[in-house]
């Protein structure tokens, strides 16, 4: 009898511990929403969890919120890591702050572009081949805020799509440079910004470094895609040299955060001395006008999308903020 009990124990132990196995969490209702409304959750429940069969075998997962069905309200993407045969990921317009990749092996195409990320680390991504890491919405967030990227572990890397960024630095330098590459660093105006005396349809706003294995104008680069509207770049082995190289285009920008902001907009200089602020809206609209000062209310203003024009003493500096 004792023996037939503990036999029973033992059974429901390894038989609760191999469902517990099967099972992956996903603490985000809108992340398991968007499995449920894509057929990809079988049970149909927002239950907190999704069974692991259900998804390590799907190749490509598209949650692209401007998408009917897809949550824009996806904060936390728990769970992704149980996609192990993923090799197309399509992730935007979401209220992401971070992305971790790191158990998708299989990866070969990333797009999260227009989301609220600021660091992205794709070193254990060798079949990377495709990455999107823009912003594509124009006036309309949410951003990303992605200042540098390394690729060096992603051989078979052949497009990056970084416009819109500010992007600085670009690490290429991963054994495998071909002449198949294609970018886009560009950096785009703000819609109206054309109508601004002080918009220079042909100026530079942004220099990126890029390191590549052997730096020079032949090939494979000189057969490279390079697009770069308002945008110039330096092919180089050297980063660090490179960065203190194009510190002269961004000494002098004044900080401003935080962003999104709801009351007070502060403005961080950095040797600079502010003479006015002008926020218009997306339509070219004077809002707001305060002379020498280092913070701003905003306070009155509806919420969406602004630009904020920053006169000083070292030139106009242009800002897109967010007001929510």
């Amino acid at each position: 009898m004792k023996l037939r009990l503990l036999y029973s124990i033992l059974l429901f132990i390894a038989i609760s511990y191999k469902t517990t196995a099967q099972i992956t969490y996903i603490p985000d209702p809108y992340f398991e929403q968007a499995l449920i409304n894509l057929n990809i959750d079988s049970d149909g429940i927002v239950n907190g969890q999704v069974l692991t069969s259900d998804i390590e075998n799907v190749i490509e997962l598209n949650l692209d919120a401007l998408n009917w069905g897809i949550p824009m309200n996806i904060s936390d993407l728990t769970g992704l890591q149980s996609f192990t045969s993923l090799e197309k990921i399509s992730v935007n317009y979401t209220d992401i702050t971070e992305l971790d990749v790191s158990q998708n092996l299989q990866l070969k195409e990333l797009d999260c572009s227009s989301n609220w990320l600021a660091l992205l680390d794709v070193s254990s991504n060798t079949l990377l081949e495709i990455l999107h890491i823009g912003n594509t919405g124009g006036d309309v967030g949410p951003f990303n805020e992605i200042t540098e990227i390394d690729l060096s572990n992603n051989p078979n890397i052949h497009t990056l799509y970084a416009y819109d960024l500010g992007i600085k630095r670009i690490n290429l330098k991963n054994g495998n440079n071909s002449p198949n590459m294609t970018l886009d660093i560009s950096t785009y105006p703000w819609y109206g910004a054309w109508d601004d005396p002080d918009y220079d349809p042909n100026g530079i706003y942004n220099t990126v470094c890029i390191e590549v294995d052997n730096p020079t104008e032949d090939f494979p680069y000189s057969e490279w895609d390079i697009t770069k509207y308002h945008a110039t770049y330096i092919l180089t082995d050297d980063m660090v040299a490179c960065s203190l190289s194009t510190q002269p285009f961004t000494q002098n920008k004044i900080g401003i955060y935080p962003n999104p902001v709801t009351d007070i907009l502060y403005f961080e200089t950095t040797g600079a001395v502010i003479e006015k602020v002008i926020i218009y809206d997306l339509s070219g609209r004077k809002i707001l006008e305060q002379n020498r000062v280092n913070t701003i209310s905003v306070s009155d203003l509806q919420k969406g999308n602004y630009i904020v024009k920053i006169f000083s003493d070292k030139g106009v500096q242009t800002e897109k903020i967010i007001v929510k």
